[in-house]
């Protein structure tokens, strides 16, 4: 009886999908953040600050990035270090997220989350590189369901890449978008053949606990160049 409502509450759940209201708000304020990010670069904050407000006038470092396709994105460093998580075995690793606007900055477009690593010891290098695609980040609809309830994202498309390589020379670049294809790809809650449940829910997790460090990330450039727009009047208008 335990067996069988533990697979009913798996089956409703993968049915209506992974849905998570502070997941759809953390889209939410990370395209609030580079849209108003956009407005001040637009008005030249970003410029007349690295012009006007250091010692000596250094070089503006572009806050937005360009991949092949020509499509805007922002990069942000994620945690990087030694991880010990198979001991003995010790790993170095990195990860990075891009995060795309839409064109007109209305909202997100996409969201990639790429981790690397390798192993710092022995004889043969395995090098990996796991990535998480969100190809339709929301944010929370005004829109209500049938029931009345606002309609939230069922997360259902995130997608699933993994990458690896025996050779020394192989090394994936930094980019968005990689010219060799993944040697995996999964979905998160295909209808076919769906990810083991406990899995499912791990990724879920792992993609809040990221979207929470992109969040303060793009809180703290935007504070940052809010505060620069407010020396530079204060310059303006320092008369004395």
């Amino acid at each position: 009886m335990k067996d069988r409502e533990t697979q009913k509450h798996i089956d409703a759940q993968r049915s209506s999908g992974f849905s998570d209201n502070e997941v759809d708000t953390l889209h939410g304020l990370v395209g609030e953040h580079l849209r108003k990010m956009k407005k001040l670069q637009d008005l030249g904050v970003d410029k007349s600050a690295a012009q006007y407000l250091a010692h000596t006038p250094t070089e503006v470092k572009p806050l937005y990035k360009k991949d092949d396709a020509g499509k805007f994105y922002l990069e942000i460093k994620l945690p990087q270090g030694q991880s010990y998580i198979d001991w003995p075995k010790v790993y170095l690793y990195d990860g990075t997220a891009f995060v795309y606007p839409k064109e007109d900055f209305s909202d997100l477009d996409k969201i990639i989350l790429a981790f690397r690593r390798v192993n710092a010891d022995g004889t043969i290098h395995v090098k990996e590189m796991r990535r998480l695609i969100n190809p339709s980040p929301r944010a929370q609809s005004p829109d209500k369901d049938e029931k009345g309830e606002a309609k939230i994202d069922t997360n259902s498309d995130i997608i699933l890449e993994y990458f690896q390589a025996l050779t020394s020379d192989t090394i994936w670049p930094n980019k968005p978008v990689q010219k060799d294809p993944a040697n995996i790809t999964m979905v998160l809650n295909d209808d076919k053949d769906p990810l083991p449940y406990e899995k499912q829910k791990h990724i879920m997790l792992t993609y809040k606990k990221m979207l929470r460090k992109i969040s303060k990330h793009t809180a703290h450039k935007l504070r940052d160049m809010e505060l620069d727009q407010k020396q530079l009047i204060t310059k303006i208008l320092d008369y004395n």
